[in-house]
């Protein structure tokens, strides 16, 4: 699946192989690109976005560790939460409830 997802640099499989702190991304992502390559086809694009709070700088560093294994990084992103309460892609309804939980005062 991820061979032949074109997805991963050189050697970057090997390196995700087993157990890691990047497995669990790893393993996530993989479902997404299981999906891109269902042999129905129904799915032609995808991306699998990893949310986190700002403050979190081990999990941000993470996923920059992560992106750096990747060929093609059309398939992953990560956003803070932040990010995604200010950039208006959710209902106001959402995001105020996603402010009360997430990000009390």
């Amino acid at each position: 699946m991820a061979e032949r997802s074109g997805a991963f640099t050189e050697g970057a499989i090997g390196t995700l192989k087993g157990r890691s702190e990047l497995a669990e991304l790893w393993l996530e992502h993989l479902l997404l690109l299981s999906m891109l390559q269902h042999t129905s086809g129904r799915w032609r694009w995808g991306r699998f976005v990893v949310v986190h709070p700002a403050g979190n700088s081990d999990y941000a560093e993470l996923c920059a560790r992560y992106r750096t294994l990747l060929e093609d990084q059309s398939t992953f992103s990560s956003v803070t939460v932040e990010e995604l309460l200010d950039a208006g892609a959710l209902p106001k309804t959402t995001v105020a409830a996603l402010r009360d939980r997430y990000l009390p005062m």
